[in-house]
């Protein structure tokens, strides 16, 4: 009996040198985690407004390019429209001013 005390010492005794320094480790991560959890959320609240911003501005820029590349098409209608307002414009006659 007195041997399986003493070996259940022993067995106590390893494992708490095991145990204790890997909890103290845990510790140690555990704080960091916490303040660089702490620094994160301060960073987070910090920089969101600005993160928003940027994406508001992205998104209007998106919905005018789209716009814009609908109209994409129209192009060559445009040219065509003003290469026949030119030729009208160079061969109707001015009035000649009167006074």
């Amino acid at each position: 009996m007195l041997t399986f005390l003493f070996l259940c010492a022993m067995g106590l005794a390893f494992v708490a040198l095991i145990a204790i320094p890997a909890l103290l480790f845990g510790l140690v991560f555990g704080i960091i985690r916490f303040v660089f959890g702490i620094i994160g959320g301060i960073l987070g609240l910090v920089l969101a407004p600005v993160g928003i911003l940027i994406l508001g501005v992205l998104v209007i820029g998106g919905v005018i390019v789209g716009l814009l590349s609908l109209l994409a098409p129209l192009v060559p209608v445009a040219l065509l429209a003003l290469l026949v307002w030119a030729i009208f414009r160079i061969t109707s006659r001015r009035p000649t001013p009167t006074f």
